[in-house]
């Protein structure tokens, strides 16, 4: 026999990025180690690659070793957007936090969406969105 139960419920307040329109697919995406400042609801984020080097000169080799994530800038010409922050994000102070609450597929709200140095995104970046399965509503 199953063991079946109710474990209790959640709720976050204030605002949100997500929409009802195509219900969000949420993760908490792990920052990157170069983010200091709070990031806001509506932020796009972009991967970052986590690199080990072994060896030293000429036999130096470089692996990708994880993906981190980081707010993405307007000049930003080497990246794509690839997630938009949906809950206020701290990670500063001594229990900040290190990952984001971020829509990785799904609706977002199309005025909320910025960059990390606070410029609305262009159709351009809304378009990079789309390409990552994040649509601007």
């Amino acid at each position: 026999m199953a063991n079946e139960g109710f474990l209790g419920k959640f709720s976050f307040g204030g605002e949100r990025a997500a929409t009802n329109d195509h219900p969000g697919v949420l993760l908490h995406l792990p920052l990157d180690e170069s983010v200091k400042t709070a990031i806001p609801v509506g932020t796009l984020m972009k991967a970052v690659d986590v690199t080990e080097t072994t060896g030293e000169g000429e036999s130096a080799v470089t692996t990708v070793t994880d993906v981190a994530y980081a707010p993405y800038l307007s000049t930003d010409s080497d990246a794509q957007p690839c997630a938009v922050v949906d809950a206020p994000c701290d990670p500063t102070g001594e229990h900040g936090e290190k990952s984001a609450l971020c829509i990785v597929h799904g609706t977002a709200k199309t005025r909320l969406l910025k960059t990390g140095d606070g410029k609305p995104a262009t159709f351009m970046q809304i378009a990079a969105l789309a390409e990552h399965g994040i649509f601007a509503v």
